[in-house]
């Protein structure tokens, strides 16, 4: 009789520590995620894109650091903005992401570029400081060799710049990635 109570016991115990079935009128619901975890509060869309003079600004940084005049195009809509630079021996694209999810996609690229191209070194990311946001191992902004290409996030907007130019070093090619992907942050700060 003692252990049918004390089952008995532990059984209402348990359905009242589970929450017991219905919702009070106090409890808000739960928050609605995405198909991948998304949160909707979070990870909002904004209206951050890179603009006709946020382009020009970007062009005379690199034509400064190049002694060489670039075209420019501008494709300024947002949620997924570019500004494309060339000149003779040079060809950059910058892209800044800033649609629902865009910090979340940013690290799903990461993760599957690591997946897919391990443990080849010139395929996989190489963590860059001090241009995305602070995180643990600089994983906010990373340098893909074989791709010359520079991926960074802050916030929810992802930036990509794409860079070739003629006789440029791997290093020199993400020191100059670095120095555009800082400007377009600063360029497309909201708020």
């Amino acid at each position: 009789m003692r252990r049918v109570g004390c089952v008995g016991l532990l059984l209402c115990l348990v359905i009242v520590g589970c929450g017991g079935g219905g919702m009070s009128s106090s409890s808000s619901p739960p928050v609605s995620r995405g198909i991948k975890g998304e949160n909707p509060t979070k990870e909002a869309a904004t209206k951050a894109h890179l603009s006709p003079s946020d382009c020009l600004a970007l062009a005379k940084l690199v034509e400064e650091g190049l002694g060489t005049e670039l075209s420019r195009h501008s494709m300024p809509k947002p949620p997924l903005s570019r500004c494309r630079l060339e000149g003779e021996g040079t060809s950059i694209n910058i892209y800044l992401d800033s649609g629902f999810a865009a910090n979340r996609r940013y690290h799903n690229r990461i993760e599957e570029t690591v997946q897919f191209n391990a443990p080849d070194p010139e395929k996989v990311p190489h963590p860059v400081p001090h241009v995305g946001e602070r995180s643990a191992y600089n994983s906010a902004a990373s340098w893909i060799p074989n791709l010359n290409s520079l991926l960074a996030v802050r916030g929810n907007r992802w930036l990509t710049v794409t860079i070739s130019v003629r006789g440029k070093t791997d290093r020199e090619l993400r020191d100059e990635a670095t120095v555009l992907a800082r400007a377009g942050f600063r360029l497309t700060a909201i708020g």
